[in-house]
């Protein structure tokens, strides 16, 4: 819902994307919770609950062409990719403590190593930074914060999932801690159009989290002339 609040001010304007300064975050993408047949598929799947997850994976699909059309734009344009993925020091994950995790007697599918790698599709390429958290968001658990500063880096792009989770608190905490953030909304999903759509309108709202499409934000990084 809106908050008429923000109606008392002047609408805030998307932040720009500036060469040196803006980084993109890829969150998320990896077998674990992206891929039919990682962790969270299983656990789908041993419950006999398939079908409640189809709506997620078809979102995936549908927004790893678009991740990978933003990912190239920034490589062509020579701006950071930064990815972002959960790794666990524990097999059953029990480091991540309850507030992101089930207790480990809950889970009824085991992780395996392909778990952690994230998706050829939407993967690191050469020396791409990857950040692994045992959090929803990425600032808690690493050091990202630290990097971003010193690479100078005050404005970032996010893609990824869950739209209403992890992105979402990795957006929020972004911008407490004084960066600029757009979300590319159409290379964001969720396990529901509705849980996503809800999210995007939930952050954007008093336009302190920019929201634009893929094709805008290619746009955009194509016209740098870097």
């Amino acid at each position: 819902m809106h908050d008429p609040f923000y109606d008392l001010f002047p609408k805030r304007e998307n932040a720009p994307i500036i060469a040196g300064k803006t980084a993109l975050l890829t969150i998320d993408m990896q077998y674990l919770d992206a891929h039919r047949d990682g962790w969270v598929g299983r656990v789908a799947k041993a419950a006999g609950k398939e079908d409640i997850l189809e709506p997620r994976w078809q979102a995936i699909d549908a927004s790893l062409p678009k991740i990978r059309s933003v990912q190239d734009a920034f490589r062509k344009a020579g701006q950071e990719v930064i990815h972002v993925k959960v790794a666990y020091r524990t097999e059953d994950g029990r480091d991540a403590g309850l507030a992101y995790m089930p207790t480990a007697d809950l889970e009824s599918a085991e992780r395996d190593e392909r778990d952690d790698d994230l998706l050829p599709e939407v993967g690191a390429k050469g020396d791409e930074m990857i950040f692994s958290k045992t959090s929803a968001s990425v600032f808690s658990t690493t050091e990202i914060e630290k990097v971003l500063h010193r690479m100078h880096i005050d404005h970032l792009v996010i893609t990824g999932l869950v739209t209403d989770g992890c992105v979402e608190l990795s957006a929020r905490d972004a911008t407490d801690r004084g960066f600029k953030v757009t979300l590319v909304e159409d290379a964001c999903t969720a396990s529901t159009p509705e849980a996503h759509n809800d999210a995007i309108a939930r952050m954007t709202d008093g336009g302190f989290i920019g929201a634009r499409s893929a094709a805008d934000v290619v746009a955009e990084i194509e016209g740098l002339g870097v």
